[in-house]
């Protein structure tokens, strides 16, 4: 079993998002999944909900637990090959329950200097918790989300460079997720963004590829 989670402190960083494209990701694989949502905005849940609408193959299954979440995910995880759990809030007592007990925790930030320095708060908080983990160390990665499609721009190198600076030993990984309208598609057809159809999505299918298997390389390490 493995214990995934796409998460921040603070909202709009694009977690369902990955969330359940994660999810989706690793049944197309052939490996059993949930989505455990913990958000009180149910975005992914909202996502489950339009998905089982449409019929909608295979099924994602999505739970909502907003209250200590982290029993019902030890309990999800004797029964599915992976848990990926959607957390957004600025709970430390529920961030701290499930730092303990994740194989990885993939934060998503934008290059918005908000996002970067709620990205520093958590990536503090999470130090501190560290000794608490079962191998001593959570497996914490950031990937920057929603980046600029322009290619004359240096926000994501200037926002990698305030990273290092700020969180030393921060592990940042080397792909991103660029903006793109096939997400917000996703999202409406409630679909995970590799299941999107037509050449418009390839490049935003490619970029998930090079980030989920660059999050499942730190995974096997972790």
């Amino acid at each position: 079993m493995s214990v995934i989670i796409t998460g921040h402190e603070k909202g709009g960083t694009g977690k369902s998002a990955l969330a359940t494209s994660f999810a989706s990701k690793i049944i197309q694989g052939g490996a059993s999944a949930v989505v455990v949502d913990t958000d009180a905005t149910a975005t992914a849940a909202g996502w489950n909900a339009i998905r089982e609408s449409r019929e909608i193959s295979p099924a994602v299954p999505v739970i909502q637990q907003t209250m200590s979440p982290a029993p019902a995910v030890i309990e999800m995880a004797s029964k599915y090959d992976a848990v990926v759990v959607d957390v957004g809030a600025r709970d430390y007592t529920k961030l701290r329950d499930l730092a303990r007990i994740c194989d990885l925790w993939v934060a998503p930030t934008t290059v918005g200097q908000g996002d970067l320095t709620s990205t520093v708060r958590l990536y503090e908080a999470l130090s501190g918790f560290h000794g608490l983990h079962k191998h001593g160390h959570i497996p914490f990665v950031v990937v920057f989300n929603r980046v600029s499609s322009s290619w004359n721009t240096t926000e994501e190198e200037d926002a990698r460079s305030f990273l290092e600076e700020m969180c030393p030993g921060i592990v940042l990984l080397k792909a991103h997720i660029k903006e793109r309208k096939a997400w917000r598609d996703a999202g409406r057809l409630g679909l995970g963004v590799s299941e999107m159809p037509g050449r418009e999505a390839s490049k935003a299918i490619d970029e998930f590829g090079s980030f989920y298997n660059e999050a499942l390389l730190h995974h096997s390490k972790a």
